[in-house]
C-alpha cells in the first residue's frame, strides 16, 4: 500500500488536482487577496461545505467566495455583513443540509471568536493540533461537522492540511505548526480504502488517530502526502472522492 501511494503522490498532477478539488477555490481566492485572515476564513468556510460531489462543491464555494463575500471573507465576517448574505437563496439553502440561519450562526461564532485577533493562526497558536481541531469544530458546531470522539472531524483536518502543509497544492500559511503534527483526513471512503490496515473500521477519531500514526510511520516529515495520494487514487475510480462525514 505504501509503495502504491508513494508512486501515486510522486506522479500526480497538482494542477489537475486543483481543477476539481475544493482547495482550488482557495487558490482562486488568493488571486484576489493576500490577507492571511481572508484566506483562513475563506478556506475554513469552503472546507465546511466540502462533502458530497466535488462537481457541486466547487461552484457552490465559488459562489460563496465571489458573489456573497466579494473575495473579502475577513470583512464579510468581522463587519457583520454575513447577516445579509444569501437573502435570495432558494428554500433558504446554502448547500445541501446547510441552511441560511445555520450559516449565519457559524459566521457569528467566527466573528466572536476572532475578535481582537489579526489571524486565525494567532487565535489557535497556544493549542496543540488536536485541541485546535476540537476548537474549530466547536466554532462550526451548528453546521454539524461532528465532534470527537464519535467523528474523525474530516473537514477540519482537511482545512488544517491546507493551512499547515507547506507543499503545493497545499498553502502552508501556518508556519508556527509542523506538517508532522497534522491528522489524517478520515471519512467513510478513506476507511474503505484502508480498512485492511486499520483495527477501527468506522470514521471515528480513533480511526483518524490510527491512520495518522500509520502515515507518520511511513513519512514522519510529511505524513499527509498520503491523503493526497488516496484522493488521487479515488479520482481514478469515481468522481465523488469527498464522501459524507
Amino acid at each position: 500500500m505504501k509503495s502504491i501511494l508513494d508512486h501515486t503522490y510522486d506522479t500526480f498532477n497538482p494542477e489537475a488536482f486543483l481543477a476539481v478539488d475544493p482547495c482550488g477555490t482557495v487558490h482562486q481566492l488568493m488571486q484576489h487577496t493576500d490577507s492571511q485572515l481572508d484566506i483562513e476564513l475563506g478556506a475554513l468556510l469552503v472546507a465546511m461545505i466540502s462533502w458530497g460531489s466535488r462537481k457541486v462543491i466547487v461552484p457552490t464555494a465559488i459562489h460563496m467566495l465571489r458573489d456573497e463575500m466579494h473575495w473579502q471573507p475577513a470583512h464579510f465576517i468581522k463587519s457583520g455583513e454575513y447577516a445579509q448574505s444569501y437573502h435570495d437563496a432558494k428554500r433558504q439553502c446554502v448547500y445541501r443540509t446547510l441552511n441560511v440561519p445555520t450559516f449565519h450562526h457559524v459566521c457569528h461564532n467566527l466573528q466572536h471568536e476572532l475578535d481582537g485577533y489579526d489571524t486565525m493562526e494567532a487565535r489557535l497558536n497556544n493549542l496543540t493540533a488536536k485541541d485546535a481541531i476540537a476548537e474549530i469544530c466547536r466554532w462550526l458546531a451548528p453546521a454539524r461537522l461532528g465532534t470527537m470522539p464519535s467523528s474523525a472531524c474530516k473537514r477540519v483536518c482537511m482545512f488544517m492540511r491546507w493551512m499547515v502543509r507547506p507543499y503545493y497544492p497545499d498553502l502552508g500559511l501556518w508556519t508556527s505548526r509542523s506538517p508532522a503534527d497534522l491528522y489524517a483526513v478520515m471519512d467513510t471512503h478513506v476507511c474503505q480504502q484502508t480498512r485492511h490496515l486499520l483495527k477501527h473500521k468506522r470514521p471515528t477519531w480513533q480511526a483518524c488517530e490510527e491512520l495518522t500514526a500509520l502515515f507518520n510511520s511511513w513519512n514522519p516529515a510529511d505524513p499527509l502526502r498520503y491523503d493526497i495520494a488516496l484522493m488521487t487514487l479515488a479520482d481514478s475510480k469515481n468522481d465523488t472522492a469527498l464522501a459524507s462525514p
